[in-house]
């Protein structure tokens, strides 16, 4: 069961050299990380990019598995893939557009992962504090091998500090 709300965070970033840093948040391994090679960086660091994108995917595999759980469905594999795309506009540099790929397979209660997958939306914290349209991309099978299909295209977009579902 969760710890009561609200939760508190923290993490710090102490700059190391030039453009690179070290997040820490004990009691985690300390994180390096730089500018992206798009921003002249090293092409082997975590950027603030790739963070985004990967804590974005971490949450909404965690979140889906909580919901899971309390539907019945077990995730015997779960792979996402994240893309995002900055561009310059007129507000700044920020990300335009992010997919949210999910392939998974699944056991149990299959004829409930579209309404797990809802809740899990509704209810990732990343997701829901982004302010960028987020397109979700599912391929789901049961370890039967059959193709589960769910109803509409999922599209998280955040319309005047609201996000609204459209189908």
């Amino acid at each position: 069961m969760p710890a009561p709300f609200p939760h508190h965070y923290s993490a710090t970033v102490s700059r190391t050299f030039t453009s690179r840093a070290r997040v820490d948040a004990p009691p985690r391994p300390s994180l390096h990380g730089g500018p992206s090679a798009a921003f002249d960086g090293d092409a082997a660091s975590w950027s603030p990019e790739y963070l985004v994108l990967s804590s974005l995917g971490m949450c909404m595999l965690t979140t889906f598995e909580a919901f899971a759980a309390r539907d019945g469905i077990e995730i015997t594999r779960w792979d996402a893939t994240v893309n995002g795309t900055v561009e310059r506009t007129p507000e700044g540099l920020m990300f335009t557009s992010i997919v949210l790929g999910l392939d998974m397979e699944i056991s149990g209660r299959v004829e409930q992962v579209a309404q797990t997958l809802e809740d899990a939306k509704q209810y990732c914290l990343v997701l829901n504090s982004l302010r960028v349209p987020v397109v979700i991309e599912t391929q789901i099978s049961s370890t039967d091998g059959a193709q589960i299909e769910l109803p509409c295209a999922m599209t998280m977009e955040y319309e005047d500090e609201q996000h609204a579902l459209a189908s």
